[in-house]
């Protein structure tokens, strides 16, 4: 399904220091800027509407449970270039068992060339889906079965997974995972 949004902003308007344009929001520039208000339904009161279009992409329950599967089989290659290709250059990933954020395409390899060595491999047990434009959140639970020492054990965690449509494909952008804090 595709859906046309129009949006209202500020194109064309000159979004320098200005002290005679109010803005939707207070930053411009680095400068703090005092929001004069709204007009009536909510619409910007300095700006002329902008009839721009966004192709939302179809997001729901089938494509996160694709999304997962194709992270969980990037998994199972044991490459961290693969897994790591599958994220955005920008993403953020709080991994679940490492203290450091990862914020670089570099960071996330470097975390996922170490998680590999364990042999993971994710089970969902319960997910939660929000959708929008071009953007789907997957939040849940999942045990990952990992292997150490020839011993394999069952670690059950909490997921977010958050995915957007950029450049013709679903990149992660922001991804968090943790042990569940009781036994």
């Amino acid at each position: 399904m595709t859906r046309k949004i129009t949006i209202s902003g500020s194109r064309g308007i000159d979004q320098g220091d200005d002290t005679q344009i109010s803005f939707g929001h207070y930053q411009r520039n680095n400068a703090r800027k005092q929001i004069t208000g709204r007009a009536a339904h909510n619409q910007p009161i300095d700006t002329q509407q902008a009839n721009e279009q966004v192709v939302c992409q179809p997001a729901d329950k089938k494509l996160a449970e694709e999304l997962f599967h194709k992270w969980n089989q990037a998994l199972q290659t044991g490459s961290a270039k693969q897994v790591a290709a599958l994220y955005a250059h920008d993403a953020v990933l709080l991994p679940t068992v490492s203290n450091v954020p990862r914020t670089t395409t570099r960071e996330i390899e470097d975390y996922f060339e170490h998680f590999l060595e364990k042999k993971p491999y994710g089970i969902v047990k319960q997910r939660n889906i929000k959708k929008g434009c071009n953007k789907l959140t997957d939040a849940g639970i999942y045990d990952f079965e990992v292997e150490a020492d020839g011993q394999k054990s069952v670690v059950p965690a909490r997921y977010t997974f958050v995915y957007e449509y950029r450049d013709h494909q679903w990149k992660i952008v922001h991804h968090h995972s943790s042990m569940m804090p009781e036994k």
